[in-house]
């Protein structure tokens, strides 16, 4: 319809210290990193192109706002969830002090919150309130969202209304640096939103797919 507003959630790709449990830690891309957000972008259509205010994330839009000549916004509601005093941290540590807590996170992440971090309620919260405004201001628009794996699983999660039970956006999605995922919003005449999976794409699944050919 002439009034969607169609949206694409744009990973971002391999970044220093991946190995780490990055929240609101900072790290810029690698060199593969931004080869992987090329890659994945490449066919992209968009009008503006709205990011997290992380470099991993930042750093790419900016490139590619400027390349394209379109507008970029930089909103900190698609910024990753804050892990608080695991944030940096090597997440194969954390898995490996259970004085730590992580795994009972990691299970039950809408019953457990990281220490002086955010809850997995309050990340969806501000990802669909965001969704709303956007839907709202850019009806007919095409946005190109670049975020990160925690935001767009639980967009996932809510595009599916999946309840808030054990950890389903977690332990049973892939979700690969320059993963893309692409959803449309309608709001009918009254002023009830609904929206519309229309496809998750990770890159290996792409380029196995033309191997194969």
């Amino acid at each position: 319809m002439m009034n969607d507003t169609q949206f694409t959630l744009l990973r971002h790709g391999l970044p220093e210290q991946s190995g780490c449990l990055l929240g609101r830690t900072n790290p810029p891309l690698t060199a593969k990193g931004w080869q992987q957000m090329e890659h994945s972008s490449a066919s992209l259509n968009f009008d503006v192109i709205i990011c997290s205010p992380l470099i991993r994330c930042q750093a790419y839009a900016q490139h590619l706002a400027k390349n394209h000549d379109c507008e970029l916004i930089v909103d900190d509601a698609w910024q990753e969830l804050d892990f608080g005093h695991w944030d940096g941290n090597s997440i194969a540590n954390l898995w490996e002090d259970p004085q730590q807590g992580y795994g009972k996170y990691w299970h039950a992440p809408f019953l457990h919150t990281p220490p002086n971090g955010e809850s997995t309620s309050d990340l969806l919260n501000r990802i669909t309130m965001s969704i709303e405004c956007l839907s709202h201001d850019y009806r007919g628009k095409r946005l190109l969202i670049v975020s990160h794996s925690g935001v767009m699983r639980m967009a996932l999660a809510w595009l599916l209304n999946s309840n808030q039970d054990g950890n389903p956006h977690l332990s049973r999605v892939q979700l690969e640096h320059a993963a893309l995922l692409h959803f449309s919003t309608y709001i009918d005449d009254e002023d009830t939103l609904w929206p519309q999976l229309q496809g998750l794409i990770n890159p290996s699944v792409c380029l196995n797919s033309l191997v194969d050919k």
